[in-house]
């Protein structure tokens, strides 16, 4: 058999078993998760983002956090803001190093979940949390917790 054949013959699987787990984890917690929140970078956010993540999550509610704002163009990361609004998504411009923008985050969230949570509060369940799911390129690096 000559060399060409065997390579013709051989499978190469690219996707690495970490980026398999994640995938899967993903999918099993999905069920226990009201709301996505996605980290984008914000110099980059088409390609800071995992393309898998739209599929997996597109029966949720999703808030798109656009990291690292302070080191983008103001004028862009406004267009950005726009871009992901005409998308049906909320944009909220971040820096999470020194924690800009997480008092939006967290407004965002309860405006987003409002109806669900008066629903819940009309059947006697108050005090229900909103449980919600980080997602994050792993470029991208924030130091403040939600």
């Amino acid at each position: 058999m000559s060399n060409n054949e065997n390579c013709h013959k051989t499978s190469i699987n690219w996707y690495p078993g970490h980026m398999a787990k994640t995938k899967k984890q993903i999918s099993e917690d999905l069920k226990l998760i009201d709301i996505i929140i996605e980290i984008l970078d914000s110099r980059i956010p088409i390609s800071s983002r995992n393309p898998d993540i739209n599929e997996l999550t597109k029966n949720k509610d999703r808030i798109i956090i656009l990291n690292k704002s302070d080191l983008a163009d103001s004028k862009q990361n406004e267009l950005w803001v726009q871009y992901f609004k005409t998308k049906g998504q909320t944009a909220i411009l971040a820096d999470c190093n020194n924690g800009k923008g997480i008092n939006e985050i967290l407004r965002a969230v309860e405006k987003i979940k409002q109806k669900e949570i008066e629903e819940y509060a009309d059947k006697g369940r108050t005090g229900r949390k909103i449980r919600a799911m980080v997602l994050r390129n792993s470029k991208c690096t924030e130091n403040h917790h939600l």
